[in-house]
């Protein structure tokens, strides 16, 4: 008996230190924002001087469904870490939407064409 009220009381503390702690709507929005400077920063961690050494993907998600926009990457960088931030990203970015009850425009962003380098620099192209 005395094991079972010891195992009871271990469960009680393992639960009580894994439910999420309440963060404000702005503490969730720099999180975010966090994740997403991140991703900038290694996005544009090389120089665009061949474009056929560049991609893109779509980032985000938008209340209604879709993402926020596209960003151009090189595959000169760790594109596994780059892209499984950028999905971290569009999963936390849902989750705030839901949780915050957040509203879009629903518009869909168009999706680029490729990517160009101008000035060092990656270019998405829309044509």
């Amino acid at each position: 008996m005395k094991a079972l009220q010891i195992i009871s009381l271990f469960l009680l503390i393992g639960i009580s230190f894994s439910c999420d702690k309440e963060t404000t709507q702005a503490q969730d929005a720099k999180a975010l924002e966090k994740i997403f400077a991140e991703i900038e920063t290694m996005a544009k961690s090389k120089a665009c001087n061949d474009s056929s050494q560049w991609m893109y993907t779509n980032y985000g998600a938008k209340a209604c469904g879709g993402p926020v926009g596209y960003i151009a990457y090189s595959t000169k960088i760790n594109t596994v870490l780059f892209l499984k931030k950028v999905n971290q990203h569009r999963t936390a970015q849902s989750a705030y939407n839901e949780k915050w009850g957040i509203l879009s425009d629903c518009s869909i962003p168009q999706e680029p064409n490729g990517v160009a380098c101008e000035d060092g620099k990656a270019v998405l192209i829309y044509e």
